[in-house]
């Protein structure tokens, strides 16, 4: 120790202090994220036998400047390509980075908000929906994968527009093309206008091809 100057002597004792600071953290994130697959990694995500992506696309989301910059990102493949490990890979990459997120299953998101909706205390609905709103990212799986009323796509509609007016982002992953969108998400008249919304604000940002080889 005595060959260590000053500045290095002080490295040597904060900075184990704060690696434990910055794993705890990591662990409380990856709780609070409701992540399932917990190992997934973004570095397998490349090209292989399997599958295969728009590699430039993924390694400029690697930075994570999309988050920064207030932009989402839609992952399309068919069923079995890979979807949700790709945006698990991500969600935990996010939580080493300390970001604030949430992994969710799109129908969970929705019914939890439905259902709130429709208790007499509507305090609980717009508390819920408001931290769903201010997550510095959102993780949604299998977007669009049932149909749901006006309610519901009202719901919906909301919550997408609120967090593109406060500037965070949405990962999703989708079987379908946001052309088909509309006969997906409902199938109601009055849903239109909200349906035209929710994909002009959806799509602004990357997009993601994972194509089952």
């Amino acid at each position: 120790m005595s060959d260590y100057s000053p500045q290095q002597l002080l490295m040597e004792v904060i900075e184990p202090q704060y690696m434990d600071t910055m794993d705890r953290r990591y662990m409380t994130n990856l709780r609070l994220s409701r992540l399932i697959n917990k190992n997934a990694q973004v570095e397998n995500l490349v090209t292989s036998s399997a599958r295969r992506y728009n590699e430039d696309v993924v390694q400029q989301l690697r930075s994570f400047r999309f988050a920064e910059d207030r932009l989402n990102v839609g992952i399309y493949g068919v069923t079995a390509a890979g979807k949700s490990y790709f945006m698990s890979a991500f969600c935990r990459e996010a939580c080493r980075l300390n970001y604030r997120c949430v992994y969710i299953d799109y129908c969970d998101l929705l019914d939890e908000l439905l259902i709130l909706s429709r208790r007499d205390n509507l305090e609980r609905y717009r508390k819920r929906l408001k931290y769903y709103a201010r997550l510095q990212l959102l993780f949604i799986d299998d977007f669009a994968i049932s149909r749901y009323s006006e309610d519901g796509i009202k719901i919906l509609y909301h919550l997408i527009k609120t967090r593109t007016d406060l500037g965070t982002s949405t990962m999703f992953t989708c079987q379908y093309a946001p052309s088909e969108w509309g006969k997906q998400l409902s199938d109601e008249e009055g849903c239109y206008g909200k349906l035209d919304g929710i994909r002009r604000r959806l799509t602004t940002g990357y997009t993601v091809y994972i194509e089952r080889l």
